[in-house]
Formats: structure tokens, sequence, C-alpha cells
């Protein structure tokens, strides 16, 4: 008989603390390096107040008080947990964000109203390049952090293993989620299903990850779990009867091993439900529809702010220019009519990267190599350089720089009900479901993304996908 093992706490306990120490060397070594540059950085001597021989030491106890509010931030906002961390870990990555702003803000308000630049020995200067290089490799340490659970995820080291039973829409998304958040500590190892289809294949569940092998079929449940050494029975079926429920659970509990199953509300967004308690009794709560509200000031004075930002690569704009109209006859923008928020109907701007003739509207490229893609088209598509004209849909107030991608009007004509909660906000240039592995997949059977940014949305996490798409931009990707 198989023993559940608890060695996944353990691991996920030592993980946790190694991120505390992670955390805490990256707000010092931040304090080493901005006291390094600011000595040795030839385009700060213009900026610095006076001239004087700073002494390392002076600056330890900002140091730690910096290291002691982010690590204090983090704690009270359950970074160092293992806990639900939404779509892509986008929760705790907007929480690290929001710690090291309000770190940074203590600092910052600490360092001018208790230093006085002119007796003091401490440079503002410094402080402030500490504060801005320990953010910095906090997020480095946290991207590592997470490769470093990843890593051991793909190899099954330290983490819970599980089979799923039932290879239908909910078991594949149960698995495709544990392995997008290696936080979880969760490996989906094993489906088991009864359909002969897909008994004995290996069922894709994530891009950069093996395929799950549909093992048995569900009566095998003792014999897999022996097989795959795993630890715990996951039951995927929303639809089946409660005797089959009830055999698996029952097959579960002889091998020694937990069994969770998933609720026939899997259909309907997780973002739309809520579980309260009424007299100790649970009560699964659904939200109503998005109701269409205006944009918040700052997110509008943000979008304008960025927008003409990016509008200052203006006179880079000539070279892509000549490359569109010497590569290939006709124009050099190409214009689409899309559906924004509240079905308003705007004609959104992109450089054009696609051959003349080929179909306005026809289904969007889903490769590099598709051959309605010009030669040039190809790197701009790449590089993310056909996407700038779209910052002028922004200024004009047709777009938002963050949030759900925009569609044509044949696709929107066909929307569902919960497809059109998408329209309850302004649509934007990049957004989660542009960083994420389903981006090759059609925007609109991808409505989790979307339905998640809608209910989360702030400036922190539209400055995180931003930073992210920048990264992935960075990497043509």
């Amino acid at each position: 008989m198989l023993k559940r093992m608890h060695r996944t706490d353990y691991a996920a306990f030592f993980l946790n603390v190694f991120q505390v120490f992670v955390d805490a060397n990256a707000c010092l070594t931040g304090f080493v390096v901005g006291f390094w540059t600011y000595n040795h950085a030839a385009f700060l001597r213009p900026i610095k107040a006076r001239a004087f021989a700073p002494n390392i030491e002076d600056y330890l106890a900002i140091a730690l008080a910096f290291t002691a509010i982010v690590l204090l931030t983090f704690a009270v906002k359950h970074l160092y947990q293992t806990r639900e961390t939404g779509l892509m870990n986008m929760d705790e990555a907007t929480s690290v964000l929001h710690g090291l702003f309000v770190a940074s803000a203590i600092i910052a308000s600490m360092n001018y109203i208790i230093i006085d630049q002119k007796t003091s020995e401490i440079s503002r200067l410094i402080v402030g390049l500490g504060a801005f290089f320990g953010s910095f490799f906090v997020l480095v340490g946290r991207a590592m952090g997470y490769k470093i659970r990843r890593y051991l995820q793909i190899r099954g080291h330290f983490f819970t293993r599980v089979i799923i039973c039932g290879v239908g829409p909910a078991g594949l998304a149960m698995a495709r989620k544990c392995l997008q958040s290696p936080k979880f500590h969760i490996l989906p190892v094993a489906f088991l299903d009864d359909d002969p289809i897909f008994l004995h294949e290996q069922v894709e569940c994530l891009i950069g990850h093996d395929p799950l092998p549909v093992a048995g079929r569900l009566n095998q449940v003792e014999a897999v779990l022996e097989d795959f050494d795993a630890h715990e029975v996951w039951i995927a079926l929303p639809d089946a009867e409660q005797e089959t429920i009830r055999a698996i659970a029952d097959a579960a509990v002889a091998s020694g091993v937990p069994c969770r199953f998933v609720p026939n509300l899997y259909k309907i967004p997780l973002q739309k439900i809520t579980v309260d308690s009424v007299g100790g009794m649970p009560l699964l709560s659904i939200k109503p529809q998005p109701a269409i509200r205006p944009i918040p000031f700052t997110k509008r004075a943000f979008d304008i702010v960025f927008s003409l930002l990016v509008l200052t690569t203006v006179p880079f704009w000539p070279i892509v220019m000549l490359l569109i109209k010497m590569n290939s006859k006709g124009p050099i923008f190409f214009k689409q009519k899309r559906i924004g928020q509240g079905g308003k109907p705007f004609d959104m701007y992109k450089f054009r990267t696609m051959a003349v003739d080929a179909p306005k509207y026809a289904m969007t490229p889903q490769s590099s190599f598709d051959a309605r893609i010009t030669s040039v088209g190809r790197w701009l598509r790449k590089l993310s350089i056909d996407e700038l004209p779209q910052f002028w849909n922004v200024l004009k107030g047709d777009m938002s720089v963050v949030g759900p991608r925009p569609e044509m009007p044949q696709i929107v004509a066909k929307y569902n009900d919960t497809q059109r909660q998408r329209l309850a906000v302004k649509p934007g240039i990049t957004g989660v479901w542009q960083i994420s592995a389903d981006r090759r997949n059609p925007i609109h059977e991808n409505i989790d993304y979307d339905l998640y940014y809608i209910e989360k949305q702030s400036f922190f996490l539209d400055l995180m996908i931003i930073l992210t798409t920048g990264v992935y931009g960075a990497r043509g990707v």
C-alpha cells in the first residue's frame, strides 16, 4: 500500500525560506552596487550635490531598513507562502512590484525628511541608487526563483505527483494551470480515462512540457498510482455519475492517498466565483457580469504619457516605411476595423507586414512562416515593431496600452455572453493573453486571461504586463 509523502511540504518550506534569503541579499547587494555606481559612474558627476568621500558603513542602517521593509511587505502580502498565484503567477508578480514601490517610497520619505543634505555625510543619491538597484535585483532574484521551481518541476523533484481522472476540458485545464504555476508544487504525471480514443495516447497540456500519458481506465487507479509513484488523485469529471466518483475515491483511499475533485461549475470562469461560509456551510457565489465603466483617470494619464514616450521613436519610422515600400507593393500602413469597449468599432493601425493581396479579414497568421507575410514583415512582427502605430489609437482613446486584444467584427458577432465580457474595458496593445503560452491560440478561446485582467486590473498589474512584454519583445518572442 502506498503511503502519502510529506517531502513536498518540506521542499516548499525550504524554497520559501531560500526566497527570503535571496530577497534580503538582493536588497543589500543593491546598496553595494548603488555605492559603487555613485563613486565610479562618470554620468553622475553633474548631478552630485557636493564632493565628499562617502563611507559605505554609513549606509548599512539604511540598507538594513530597506531590506526589512521589503521583507515585511512581502510577508504581509503572503509572498513567502505556497498559495494561489493567479494566472501565470501574475498575482505574485504584481504584489512584488507593489511591495518594492512601498519600500522605496518609505525610504525616499525618510531620505528627504530625516537626512539633512548640508550637514549629513549621507548622500540622498546613493540611497536612491541603492533602492533602485535593490528593487531590480529583487525582481531578478524572483525570476530566478521561478526558474528554479520550474527546473525542479520539469524533473519531478520535490513535487506532489498527481493522477488526473478525465482528459476532458476540466482535466486539461487543471493540468495546464498546475504546470503554469510551479509554486503550487503540484506535478500532473498521468491521466485516466475510459474513452478508447485517448487510452494509451500522449496528451499535450502546455507548450514547453512533455505530453502526459493516458495510462489507463478509471477503474485502474491503484495500479497507475503504483506505476507512477503518485501522491494524489484528482477527479476532473464534472458530468460523471456519483457511483463513478465514489468508486475512484474509494480506490484512492484504499491506496492511502488523498482524492480531490473538480465541481461541475468548472465551465464558469474562476474569476466569477467566490467562496463564502454561512453557518459553517460552504456557499459558492457567482459574480454578476462586469458593467462597462469609464477608464480611470490614472490609467488614462499613464496611457497618454507612455504613448507619447513610445512615439518619440517616430524619427526611426521612415527607415521602417522605406523597407516596407522596397520589399513589396502596397500601402505602408495597414488599417482594419476592430471592436472596442462597449462594442464600438474603430480603425486600428499597424505597419503592413503581409502582401497587399492578402485577405483583409482572414485569420491572423499563427506562424512567421505564413506565406502571406513579407520578408520584412516577418522581422517587424518578430520584434513587434508593426504594433507601434497602435499607440496613435491609444492617444485617440480607442485603445489602452494594456487590456484585452481587440478582435475583428465577424468574430465578435459570434461571441457568447461570457466572451462579450471582454468588451467591458478598453482593448489594449498588450495584455495577459499576449504574454502567455496560449498566445498562439485564438483570443476568444482563452477568455480566462481577459476575465482575470478585468477583475484584477491595477497600475501594478499593468506595469508588470508591460515589463514582461518588453522582455518578450527583446527576445524576439
